[in-house]
């Protein structure tokens, strides 16, 4: 019987260890920089936590770090993944730090900046998103402000984008919003 050769594949994690995706061996992933440039990475598997990513091997926290820290995002190449951005409204606007109750009916996502871009792994929720952005080693900790009411999450997610709005208490789904900018 001949045997079979299995190709191996490169597990990609969040800083949490929740898995992104897997690809194969000599696969190629992009990933998106903050400012929206793109570069094309080939990905060569060395083991089950070590990868060669472009030129540089790295283990998979570390590169996951890599990308949390800069607000990249990255998906296989001709693919998609998992990521959510995070909006803050400007300090003067009418509804910063306003509950929903107070904001509902005048949000627009143009009264918003886009202040962080990340990868969001299997099973992490909204919950989880906001504790990781209030602590003092955030991601981004020296560019934006913790996450604080009136910030909208936007969960991209199986290729559909969902908007929340963070509440005293929780978050209220906005996806209106969504349909506004289109």
């Amino acid at each position: 019987m001949k045997e079979q050769s299995i190709t191996p594949r490169i597990r990609f994690v969040d800083t949490a260890y929740h898995e992104i995706f897997t690809l194969p061996d000599n696969a190629s992933i992009v990933v998106t920089h903050f400012d929206g440039s793109t570069v094309t990475h080939p990905c060569t598997y060395i083991d089950d936590t070590h990868a060669k990513i472009g030129s540089s091997v790295y283990h998979l926290l570390e590169f996951a770090g890599l990308m949390e820290r800069n607000g990249n995002i990255y998906a296989p190449e001709g693919g998609v993944a998992d990521y959510y951005e995070v909006y803050q409204a400007d300090l003067h606007s009418d509804y910063c730090f306003r509950e929903y109750e107070e904001a509902k009916g005048r949000i627009t996502l143009s009264d918003y900046i886009r202040v962080y871009a990340g990868m969001l792994g299997k099973g992490t929720s909204l919950e989880t998103l906001f504790a990781r952005h209030n602590q003092d080693t955030r991601p981004f900790g020296r560019r934006m402000r913790s996450m604080s009411v009136s910030d909208i999450v936007i969960l991209h997610q199986g290729g559909e984008a969902h908007a929340y709005y963070t509440d005293s208490f929780g978050f209220e789904p906005i996806d209106e919003i969504l349909k506004k900018t289109e």
